[in-house]
């Protein structure tokens, strides 16, 4: 059995679907920075960490009440100065781990975006890099991610992270709400980021960015929502380059569902709280108190057919991701995308260890079976459990496989084949260790303590080795931000995946380590994606 204390290391080290270690920060002194106009009236933010922070800005007005389940409006204006010093509220969530709260306050008044700037940078032209967090579309805050200080300072670039609406209140999909919204239904998170990205296109000057050098990056299902942005015609004239982190276009339960599987999973949502009624379902579902709609086993992260995920609605997301990609005659978007080596490890540790349960040969078999259905039989062959040291390792291995990296290869495939130039990576650097009891190698989320530098105002305490490799990744990823490429002179060259014309020849990601970052082949070989290129979805 998992001890208390294991429990308790384990929600330490994890919340939301990335790395975050709790406790009071030491943040460097701040200092007042200018007064900048956006819409909505003027911010003052503040000076610290060497850049400039402006944090909790409304981009769209409060959602709750008659609002609820309404697409973001404009934000309304405000008198005087705002202090823009600190996080705005969560949009309602539950906490990562089933029984503890969110990392924060939470509201329905919640589509605020923080923005972390090099000092002087007024007047310039910087690349904006938007940020969108993951969670399983069910938890993730931008307060999480305090700060992408180095890469910004360092990389001469403008960080953005908004909030966007999660659970119900950003996925519910009806015949009811679409009738009110011209057809538009279980998108409304996907229309917050929308809204944040047209905030970023009006404001971006004012803080030296160019609101035509975009880059939109995310985690989980931050990355699945990268890849629906490819799927939006709105979202078309509001970013130029892509990064995907585990969070693949193609083949991963995180992509957009269809309308009628939407509309029978928010319908029983619906009738799980007493809300039967189509005449007067919107109303009854509006009235209840936020705490009420995530009372629900849907709200929790996890599970391998998730209710609240993105909808193909015809009027925001307008096609399949696959079908998103091969628009290569229309738009060629430079992408990087990638997954890490053991992605597995999170979920085991999220759903088996915190819950006080070692997986074991039956539990592993359960596992596939309900995730996979009639397709367990043949991913139970090629993953035997007694070819691996633990059934963890064998179930962190079918995660790790099926839902991340052969995706993100699939995800990398079709997009060469179909004009886009990809680089693609796999991480495998073990934040805390290869033997680590619970979180072992390259788990799920893992990458992120490279990129940012502070988590939850804590700061990452990388030194020599493991220093070096976060500049490195901070320098590939606002690199690619500047030129749509992410080399550097200085770095590991990382080569992008062949020309269309060899369709037949895949790429080979990146191995990113601290110890040697290095090109490797024998990916789609060493993650069974043969087999997993079988699987219907």
């Amino acid at each position: 059995m998992i001890s208390a204390i294991a429990r308790m290391a384990f929600c330490v080290v994890l919340a939301g679907a990335a790395i975050v270690l709790t406790g009071p920060g030491n943040p460097a002194t701040a200092q007042p920075a200018d007064i900048v106009t956006v819409t909505g009236g003027d911010v003052s933010g503040v000076a610290a960490d060497g850049i400039v922070k402006y944090l909790g800005i409304p981009y769209a007005a409060p959602t709750g009440g008659d609002t609820r389940f309404a697409p973001p409006r404009p934000v309304p204006p405000w008198p005087g100065v705002r202090s823009a010093t600190g996080h705005g509220p969560q949009c309602p969530q539950k906490g990562f781990v089933p029984g503890t709260a969110p990392t924060g306050p939470t509201s329905e008044d919640c589509l605020s975006i923080d923005l972390y700037v090099p000092q002087g940078a007024r007047g310039r032209n910087l690349p904006v890099m938007m940020f969108i967090y993951g969670g399983g579309y069910v938890t993730g805050a931008n307060s999480q991610y305090d700060a992408p200080a180095r890469m910004v300072a360092e990389g001469d670039v403008i960080v953005a992270i908004p909030n966007y609406r999660l659970g119900p209140f950003g996925f519910l999909s009806l015949p009811e709400l679409a009738a009110e919204t011209g057809g538009a239904t279980g998108t409304l998170g996907i229309q917050d980021q929308q809204a944040a990205l047209r905030w970023i296109h009006d404001n971006a000057h004012a803080f030296g960015g160019d609101a035509t050098n975009v880059t939109i990056f995310g985690e989980s299902a931050g990355g699945g929502s990268v890849c629906t942005h490819l799927a939006s015609p709105a979202s078309d004239d509001l970013y130029t380059k892509a990064i995907v982190e585990s969070g693949a276009c193609s083949r991963s339960p995180l992509t957009p569902s269809d309308r009628e599987k939407s509309f029978a999973r928010s319908q029983a949502y619906a009738d799980s709280l007493g809300c039967t009624d189509p005449a007067t379902q919107l109303t009854c579902l509006r009235n209840l108190p936020a705490a009420t709609l995530l009372d629900s086993p849907t709200t929790q992260f996890g599970g391998s057919t998730p209710t609240w995920v993105p909808n193909i609605d015809g009027v925001v997301v307008t096609r399949n991701l696959d079908t998103a990609l091969a628009r290569s005659t229309e738009r060629q978007v430079p992408l990087i995308v990638g997954s890490n080596s053991n992605e597995g490890a999170l979920f085991i540790a999220r759903s088996d260890y915190a819950q006080g349960h070692v997986p074991d040969t039956a539990s592993y078999e359960q596992y596939v079976r309900r995730s996979f259905g009639t397709f367990a039989d043949q991913v139970l062959a090629q993953y035997p459990v007694q070819q691996y040291p633990t059934p963890a390792a064998a179930q962190s291995a079918v995660i790790t496989d099926g839902l991340f990296a052969c995706p993100a290869l699939f995800t990398s495939r079709l997009a060469r084949d179909t004009g886009h130039p990809v680089w693609q990576y796999e991480f495998d650097q073990a934040p805390l260790g290869e033997a680590n009891p619970l979180l072992p190698g390259a788990f799920h989320a893992s990458e992120l303590p490279y990129l940012f530098t502070s988590l939850m105002n804590v700061p990452i305490p990388w030194t020599g080795q493991s220093d070096a490799f976060a500049r490195q990744m901070q320098r590939w990823w606002t690199t690619f931000a500047h030129t749509g490429n992410p080399n550097t002179p200085e770095g590991p060259q990382w080569a992008s995946w062949p020309s269309p014309a060899d369709h037949e020849v895949d790429g080979a990601p990146l191995k990113m380590r601290a110890t040697g970052s290095v090109m490797s082949e024998g990916f789609a070989t060493a993650h069974h994606c043969a087999l997993w290129s079988e699987r219907s979805h």
